[in-house]
C-alpha cells in the first residue's frame, strides 16, 4: 500500500486523521468533557479500522501533527489531551492487531532499553512520592506510552527513506500552516473560540541601537496561548524542510525553500529567541552532518548564518522591540508605554525561575515533586525579587527543561534524562564510523531537530515522553535515530 500512496493523499489523510481528533475537543467543550472522551475512543477505534490497510506513515504523522493541538488555543483545558489520545489510541491499536498476526519487534537496542526503562522507572518511583500523585499518575502513563511508542514501535514501523521523507513533509506542512495564524494574527488581532479570545498580540515598534523606529508590527503567537509552541513548531518545521528538500531538484526543491523563507519572518514575529537558537543549532548540526556523509546540504547554511545574525544582534541589542500600546487582545498583561520587550541579554525572569527550582530541588533533591508538579514546586520559592524587577511569575514552570527534570524527577531523574540523550547520540554517531548504512537525509534531518531543540530546552520547559508537540517531536526523532540492530521487525509491520 506505502508504494501507491501518493503524496498528495498521504497530505489528505494526514490532514484528516488530525481533524478527526479536534472533533472529540468540540464535542467535550459544547456538552461534557466525558461525551469527549466517550468520541474519542470511538474515533480512535474508528481510524484504526478505516486505515487498517495503509501504510502506518499516515498515523505516525497524524500522531505526532495532533499533539500541536495541545497548547493550542483550539483546545480546552478539560478536552486537551483528546486530540493525542485519538491518534495514538488508533496508532497503538493498529500496532496491536498487527502484533497479534506477526508478532512484536524486538526490544531496543540495549544502551536505549536500560536508559529508558530506568527513566520511566523512576517517573513511577516518583510518583508514589509525589506531592499530588493524581496528577503524576496521568503523567506517567503519557511518558510510558509516548516513549514505548517512539523508542520501540514506531522505529520498527518507519524503518525506510520514504516513510522518514514523508514525515519530514508533513512537519514542513504543519509549520507553514503555524506561520499562516502567526501572520493572521500579527495583523487582525486574536480570535475568539469557545468563547475566549485566543492569540496573543501586541503592537510592537523595531528599536535599532536602542532608538525606537516608525516600524510597527504585531508580536504574535499566531492560534496558540503563548509565543513558544509557534516558534518551536516552525523552527521544526524549517529544519525538517532542509532534509525534505536536500534530496529533491527542480520545482520541489524550489518549493522547500520558499517554505522555509515564509516560516523565516514568522519564527520571527514570535519573538521567541529560543526558537531561533534551535534552527542556528539544528541547521549548523545539518551542515555538518551533511558534509560528513557527502549529502547536499542545500539552505541549510544560510538559513544558520540568517538565523545567526539575527540572534546576535538582538543580543547586543543592535536590534530589538518595545511595546508601543499598553493594550492587548488577549494571554497578556497591560504595561507601561515603551517597555521593551525584546533586545540585550536579559532572560525576561527566567533567572528568577531557575533560582526557585534551585531552591525547591534542595529541599527534594532525590525524589524531586512527581511529575506534572513543576508549578506548585516552585512557586513557594518565588521570591519578591521578581516583583521589584517587574515580573509576574506566578503559575510559571522553571522555563528549563534541566530544571524542570530535576524539580518534578529529582537529581537521579535529570541523569536519566541526560543518559538517554547520550546513549540517542552515542548510537547515531557510530553510524559515521561503521560498516553499516550511513545516515541518509531524513536520519541527518531528524538529527537536526534533536540538535535544534536541545539547547531550547536550557530556556524553554519540555519533557522527553511528553505530549505536547515540542516534547513529543523530540521523543519520536530520538527514537528514530537509533539504530535497528538487534529489532526483529515484524514483517506486517513495514509499510508495505
Amino acid at each position: 500500500p506505502a508504494a501507491t500512496l501518493s503524496g498528495v493523499r498521504f497530505a489528505g489523510l494526514v490532514a484528516a486523521v488530525v481533524f478527526a481528533s479536534w472533533v472529540p475537543v468540540l464535542v467535550g467543550t459544547t456538552t461534557r468533557a466525558a461525551a469527549g472522551w466517550v468520541v474519542a475512543v470511538a474515533i480512535a477505534a474508528g481510524i484504526a479500522w478505516l486505515l487498517r490497510r495503509l501504510s502506518l506513515t499516515v498515523l505516525v504523522g497524524g500522531f505526532v501533527l495532533s499533539s500541536a493541538l495541545v497548547p493550542s488555543g483550539l483546545v480546552t483545558e478539560s478536552t486537551h489531551y483528546m486530540p493525542v489520545a485519538v491518534t495514538g489510541g488508533a496508532l497503538a491499536l493498529r500496532l496491536a492487531l498487527v502484533a497479534r498476526r506477526d508478532g512484536l519487534p524486538r526490544v531496543p537496542v540495549m544502551p536505549i532499553a536500560v536508559s529508558v526503562g530506568l527513566y520511566l522507572a523512576w517517573a513511577a518511583v516518583t510518583t508514589v512520592t509525589s506531592i499530588d500523585r493524581r496528577t503524576s499518575l496521568v503523567y506517567l502513563v503519557g511518558l510510558v506510552a509516548v516513549c514505548g511508542l517512539a523508542f520501540w514501535l514506531v522505529p520498527a514501523s518507519l524503518t525506510t527513506a520514504p516513510d522518514r521523507d514523508r514525515l519530514l513533509a508533513a512537519l514542513g506542512a504543519l509549520g507553514v500552516a503555524v506561520a499562516v495564524s502567526v501572520y493572521a494574527v500579527s495583523m487582525f488581532g486574536g480570535f475568539v473560540l469557545f468563547g475566549r479570545t485566543v492569540g496573543f498580540y501586541r503592537e510592537v515598534a523595531l528599536t535599532v541601537g536602542g532608538a525606537t523606529t516608525a516600524l510597527h508590527f504585531g508580536y504574535s503567537s499566531g492560534a496558540y496561548i503563548t509565543p513558544l509552541e509557534p516558534s518551536v513548531l516552525m523552527a521544526v518545521g524549517v529544519l525538517a524542510l532542509l532534509g525534505w528538500s536536500s534530496t529533491r531538484s527542480g520545482r520541489d526543491r524550489i518549493g522547500g525553500w520558499l517554505a522555509i523563507a515564509f516560516m523565516a519572518p514568522a519564527i520571527l514575529l514570535t519573538l521567541d529567541r529560543s526558537a531561533q537558537l534551535a534552527v542556528i543549532a539544528g541547521a549548523g548540526a545539518f551542515t555538518v552532518l551533511a558534509y560528513a556523509t557527502k549529502a547536499r546540504p542545500g539552505a541549510a547554511l544560510p538559513v544558520c548564518v540568517f538565523f545567526a545574525v539575527v540572534f546576535l544582534l538582538v543580543f547586543v541589542n543592535a536590534l530589538g522591540a518595545v511595546a508601543v500600546t499598553s493594550g492587548c487582545t488577549a494571554n497578556c498583561s497591560t504595561s507601561n508605554p515603551q517597555d521593551t520587550i525584546r533586545g540585550g541579554t536579559g532572560l525576561s525572569g527566567r533567572e528568577f525561575l531557575w533560582k526557585a527550582s534551585i531552591e525547591a530541588v534542595k529541599h527534594r533533591p532525590v525524589f524531586g515533586y512527581g511529575a506534572g508538579n513543576n508549578v506548585p514546586a516552585i512557586a513557594p520559592y518565588l521570591g519578591q525579587d521578581a516583583v521589584r524587577a517587574g515580573y509576574s511569575l506566578g503559575g510559571l514552570t522553571s522555563h528549563s527543561t534541566w530544571f524542570r527534570t530535576a524539580v518534578e524527577l529529582g537529581i537521579p531523574g535529570l541523569a536519566l534524562l541526560l543518559a538517554v540523550l547520550l546513549a540517542v547520540a552515542w548510537l547515531f554517531l557510530r553510524r559515521f564510523s561503521g560498516t553499516g548504512e550511513r545516515p541518509d537525509a531524513t536520519l541527518i534531518a531528524l538529527a537536526a531537530i534533536v540538535a535544534g531543540l536541545v539547547p531550547a530546552m536550557t530556556f524553554e520547559t519540555f519533557l522527553l515522553g511528553g505530549v505536547t508537540f515540542s516534547s513529543l517531536v523530540l521523543t519520536v526523532a530520538a527514537g528514530l535515530l537509533v539504530p535497528p540492530e538487534g529489532r526483529r521487525i515484524a514483517k506486517g509491520m513495514l509499510p508495505g
